[in-house]
């Protein structure tokens, strides 16, 4: 069985010589002491004077190795219990983050929400002036009868119109144009 004089021999073997973390050994040290302490306070109460350092020498001597493995356990649990605290405070954390940015993000997206009603309101107008002339112009080839066949005799008609028009024109300039002629060669005799 091992026997330790006092916090050094502890220390070395929870911190110094030990193959686990650091930190771990800290916490096992740690334990180990606050019940060092816890006895002292006790004796203290009982015998109305502080234990000497040959007391404590004594109370470290007469712990087990198992008091080193209870230490140990203890530590371990402590740090377990520590770091899923941690873990579950920057989840939480992060988890508030998180919905605030969501939040925010609905909240600027609202606010783009008018001008693109804008928009959307201008398109819809505008598809709606666009059917409505449409509309129209199917409306007036359907009123005036605008087929095929309709449209082709309308333009023949306005064709006849148009040829006759200038036809007339042409043989009044001609029949002028030879009246003036004819005049000027009677003048010429």
């Amino acid at each position: 069985m091992k026997q330790y004089s006092g916090t050094e021999d502890i220390y070395k073997e929870l911190v110094e010589d030990s193959d686990q973390n650091w930190l771990y050994g800290l916490v096992a040290f740690a334990v180990i002491e606050e019940q060092r302490i816890e006895w002292m306070r006790h004796y203290s109460e009982h015998n109305e004077r502080t234990p000497t350092a040959e007391e404590i020498k004594n109370w470290y001597r007469q712990q087990p190795e198992s008091v080193i493995l209870r230490a140990k356990g203890t530590a371990e649990n402590a740090l377990q219990v520590y770091s899923s605290e941690v873990v579950d405070t920057v989840l939480e954390d992060e988890r508030k983050k998180i919905e605030e940015s969501i939040i925010v993000g609905e909240i600027r997206e609202s606010k783009k929400f008018w001008p693109q009603f804008g928009v959307n309101l201008a398109g819809g107008l505008a598809s709606a002036a666009i059917f409505t002339a449409m509309l129209i112009i199917l409306a007036f080839f359907v009123i005036n009868d605008a087929s095929g066949p309709s449209i082709g005799k309308k333009l023949r008609n306005d064709m006849e119109v148009i040829g006759n028009g200038k036809a007339e024109r042409g043989n009044k300039q001609e029949s002028s144009y030879s009246s003036v002629e004819s005049s000027q060669k009677q003048e010429h005799k």
